[in-house]
């Protein structure tokens, strides 16, 4: 997830390891339990290098928002934010103190929300702290593929897509990942 210099750009300076791009991979296998946002205006914020909009577009959520823009000044924007419905990324996350930040102002924008994050958020106080817990759901993917601009796709485990207001039909989701849904629907 990128944390570059101004968020879509952060506030903050970049910090290296937060700069990873969200494959189609990972969309794919999120998209069939967000499919009640497919025609909602989705607000992506955290940009990188603009290729995620695209991903979650292909799956047929037409009304996607991912602009480089700072996410701090539109989280605060009231303007911006009445014609959000959900937002929806992977945020930066390596540094605690930007995780609670980020969470701290989607919370503050009182729409539903679904994010990447490690699994071990779950239990950090601020997150008990910040968001109402019977509002939470989550869903796990096996794997998240994730890549840097240029390179390879990487597995990485351990990650869940934290969920907030998201009226999900369950609170614990397990995704499959997406070979397994192919590989499934071949067999069929």
């Amino acid at each position: 997830p990128p944390m570059r210099t101004i968020s879509g750009r952060m506030s903050e300076g970049s910090v290296v390891n937060d700069e990873w791009q969200t494959t189609h991979k990972t969309w794919a296998a999120l998209a069939p339990h967000i499919t009640q946002w497919r025609e909602r205006q989705i607000w992506m914020p955290f940009y990188y290098d603009g290729e995620c909009a695209g991903h979650l577009r292909g799956l047929g959520f037409s009304r996607v928002v991912h602009e480089d823009k700072d996410f701090f000044e539109r989280v605060a924007d009231p303007s911006f934010l009445a014609s959000v419905d959900v937002i929806v990324d992977n945020p930066p996350y390596t540094a605690q103190d930007m995780k609670e930040r980020v969470l701290r102002a989607l919370a503050q924008s009182g729409k539903p929300f679904c994010m990447l994050l490690p699994m071990s958020v779950l239990h950090v106080a601020f997150v008990r702290e910040i968001l109402d817990m019977d509002q939470v759901q989550v869903l796990i993917p096996r794997r998240a593929y994730v890549r840097k601009q240029g390179g390879p796709e990487l597995p990485f485990k351990y990650l869940m897509w934290l969920c907030y207001r998201a009226g999900l039909p369950r609170d614990l989701i397990f995704l499959r990942d997406i070979e397994d849904a192919v590989q499934g629907d071949e067999s069929s």
